[in-house]
């Protein structure tokens, strides 16, 4: 399973190369959280252990797409990040939820002002993602029955939906004070009902509208990156005191999830 080569690379090279940028996004962003909290556990590390890997076995694989190794190795960095993810959401939610003063009666506070719930399921998805582009670059055309680009489709849908909400609640704390703060919730929520429906029940015309909604996404991804970096220089003290502004202000890297998303969307709608 091919496809149509592009600038010298293969669909699964691709994807390999966006599972290895998408885990430095998640991975940037993770280490502001934990360094603000002082890593007060040492599991605290441990997505920087497993993303890690994964951004080396990703990379790795983008480069070298046929050395079978190299094929293990993604699969099993891919498996130990799902593992991560899944075991950090389960401690985000403990710890930043229940075991909490008032716990979930103050739900809606620690959501807003709590470790980001979703945050450690990005990581579980890259994981996926490696799993899937070591499966597509061995020659697979499907996992468990299912065709590899319609598994694609719906881990894109999934990770959409994720970062949506994610985004929401986060835009919801400070107020939505700029009309640019809805754009996630526009053609994003779009890209996940079309992108289901096109896993489930290709056809045509909604292949066409899923090619325009990609691209609004990509570009809401890079528009939102370039305004949230922007947001530090209109801190008080901007970059002067890049730090502080860096850990108390929006989550950086987080509007480049859209993008990158996006990105895997569009490769697999292009060149599968």
């Amino acid at each position: 399973m091919t496809g149509t080569s592009f600038i010298g690379l293969l669909p699964f090279q691709w994807i390999a190369l966006l599972t290895a940028v998408l885990t430095l996004l998640l991975l940037a962003d993770a280490l502001a959280g934990h360094y603000r909290s002082g890593f007060t556990f040492r599991v605290q590390y441990a997505p920087f252990i497993s993303g890690g890997l994964l951004i080396v076995a990703a990379g790795a694989a983008a480069i070298a797409p046929t050395t079978g190794w190299i094929n293990r190795a993604l699969r099993g960095a891919g498996w130990v990040a799902v593992a991560s993810g899944l075991i950090g959401f389960a401690f985000h939610h403990y710890f930043g939820i229940a075991k909490k003063p008032g716990g979930y009666k103050w739900l809606l506070h620690y959501l807003m002002y709590g470790a980001p719930q979703l945050a450690p399921l990005a990581l579980a998805l890259t994981g996926v993602l490696a799993i899937i582009a070591a499966r597509g670059l061995a020659g697979d055309a499907s996992i468990g029955g299912l065709s590899v680009r319609g598994l694609l489709l719906i881990l894109v849908a999934i990770a959409l939906t994720g970062a949506i909400m994610q985004t929401a609640i986060l835009h919801y704390r400070g107020a939505f004070n700029n009309p640019a703060m809805y754009a996630p919730l526009s053609a994003p929520v779009l890209t996940v009902i079309t992108t289901t429906w096109i896993a489930l029940a290709p056809n045509n015309v909604m292949l066409v509208a899923l090619k325009i909604l990609l691209w609004l996404t990509f570009l809401i991804g890079f528009i939102g990156l370039g305004m949230h970096l922007r947001g530090f220089g209109r801190q008080m003290a901007g970059l002067y005191i890049l730090q502080f502004n860096l850990l108390e202000g929006p989550p950086a890297w987080a509007p480049a999830l859209f993008a990158a998303f996006a990105g895997v969307g569009l490769v697999t709608v292009y060149l599968l």
